[in-house]
């Protein structure tokens, strides 16, 4: 018989234990990641921004959910980060598990601060580069996953916004994507 109280759920019984923070980036407690997110608790999570050498952004169509809406272009790379585990190391699993890429030597871009739009995550944004010929599942080729170029990129946010997720957007705006090229006067 399963109990409800907060101590006793096992990763198993309403998912893996997650890390409730206080704004200032310190834990509280342990708790089931969907009771975080129905509560919208803040915690940490990560996400990857994967380029090939051209510098394109690998993205991904999100299937479509009951309540997320219609698919949308997403970084196919986030997770929360696990209690006990630390950024760098959700990171990798991540990468791994999503795209079965094992990298470590990912470099951390920029840590967003929580907020209702993210949802209340403190977000930390790791890049990696790997080679055009890198092995990674979900290779383009695929309908649902596709290297975009500066201009393509451009375009998607721009003239296609409704094809793209809202966190996808927020996470564009932030970083300021696709870095926008200087051109003479």
């Amino acid at each position: 018989m399963k109990t409800s109280s907060a101590t006793s759920v096992s990763s198993t019984d309403q998912g893996p234990l997650v890390e409730v923070m206080d704004r200032h980036n310190r834990v509280l407690a342990a708790m089931p990641m969907s009771e975080v997110r129905r509560q919208q608790l803040c915690h940490r999570s990560v996400v990857v921004l994967l380029h090939d050498e051209a510098g394109r952004l690998f993205l991904r169509k999100r299937p479509a959910a009951p309540r997320q809406g219609p698919e949308r272009w997403d970084l196919p790379v986030r997770s929360p980060v696990f209690r006990g585990e630390a950024v760098q190391d959700a990171a990798t699993r991540a990468l791994e598990q999503t795209l079965g890429i094992h990298a470590e030597r990912m470099r951390l871009v920029q840590v967003l601060a929580p907020s209702l739009e993210n949802g209340n995550e403190f977000l930390h944004v790791f890049a990696l580069t790997r080679p055009e010929g890198g092995a990674t599942q979900g290779q383009p080729g695929e309908s649902d996953s596709y290297f975009f170029g500066h201009e393509e990129l451009r375009c998607l946010l721009k003239d296609f916004s409704e094809l793209v997720s809202a966190r996808f957007h927020l996470l564009a705006r932030t970083l300021k994507l696709p870095k926008r090229e200087r051109r003479p006067v």
